[in-house]
């Protein structure tokens, strides 16, 4: 039998957390990957054309959009915006199951900040005496700690892709909001029979 071909969209609030979140969800669906049996052919996520703070009916358009020539589609929020993922899902209500909340406690600068190592590697010229705090989801500004990592640079978002490519996966499945989208995206992914 031939192996099936998935694909997969993300909408995100904007282009700093696609940079982030692009490498670590092609590495999340690797990992998914290893656990089925079926096998399948994946050459990475592709990003929509709007970001999801845009109106919720341009959103919604756009999620539509994307359903016809894609498996499953993430979207991304950040707390403010934490029911707009799921608005987008009611009105989509035949396709909720193919489409998939990301949303952190705060924001994902907090995820950024789950793996010390990853961290020192994305900033190799900087003092990192800091600590990684406990709880990076209770952090009240994750940006501002982030920016202190990364020493204040002027276009530290550069810095997001490759945190993205080497923050420890272990690391961020132990941070409370990021286990329930790969829940979802696995139960997503076992639904239309890829795991």
């Amino acid at each position: 039998m031939a192996r099936r071909y998935f694909t997969l969209a993300l909408l995100t609030e904007g282009r700093s957390d696609q940079w982030f979140l692009c490498p670590v969800i092609d590495r999340q669906v690797a990992a998914l990957a290893c656990e089925g049996a079926v096998g399948f052919d994946y050459s990475g996520v592709v990003t929509g054309e709007c970001f999801t703070v845009a109106p919720r009916d341009s959103v919604v358009r756009e999620v539509r959009e994307l359903l016809r020539y894609f498996d499953i589609v993430l979207i991304h929020h950040d707390h403010n915006e934490r029911g707009k993922a799921e608005a987008v899902r009611e009105a989509l209500a035949a396709y909720a199951a193919r489409i998939v909340p990301l949303v952190p406690v705060r924001e994902t600068e907090a995820w950024m900040l789950t793996d010390l190592e990853a961290l020192r590697e994305a900033t190799p010229m900087q003092d990192t005496a800091w600590q990684v705090p406990h709880d990076v989801e209770r952090v009240a500004d994750p940006k501002a700690i982030l920016n202190d990592a990364l020493g204040r640079r002027r276009d530290a978002e550069r810095d997001f892709d490759r945190l993205g490519q080497t923050v420890c996966l272990e690391s961020l499945a132990k941070v409370s909001a990021y286990r329930p989208w790969v829940c979802d995206l696995r139960a997503a992914m076992e639904q239309q029979r890829f795991l």
